[in-house]
């Protein structure tokens, strides 16, 4: 699980056991994930809190990166997709832990 993904976790349960925490989320989630982790939130960065509820389901889709310099090279590719038996300990976090998505 990445750290993305164990923050949103963190969140999840806590939100489960704590109505007033769910609230907070749902109506300040940038304010309230700075105050529960102590982690900065950019301005720039927007935070939407979704609450399903019987009738709903949500389907999150990652961003579209239209930009070349984020596309693997064929050279690259083959690295990350065939049969490469060295370190791949940056995969653990996400692709931007790795320089030009190579472990080094």
């Amino acid at each position: 699980m990445n750290p993305r993904q164990q923050l949103q976790q963190k969140l999840i349960e806590k939100s489960m056991k704590d109505e007033n925490f769910r609230k907070q989320l749902i109506e300040n989630p940038s304010a309230t994930i700075e105050s529960e982790t102590s982690i900065k939130i950019q301005e720039s960065i927007k935070i939407k809190v979704l609450e399903e509820d019987n009738n709903s389901f949500y389907i999150i889709l990652p961003a579209q990166n239209n930009e070349t310099e984020d596309e693997l090279t064929d050279s690259e590719l083959e690295h990350v997709a065939g049969g490469y038996t060295g370190d791949t300990t940056c995969f653990a976090d996400s692709w931007n832990t790795c320089n030009n998505y190579i472990c080094k």
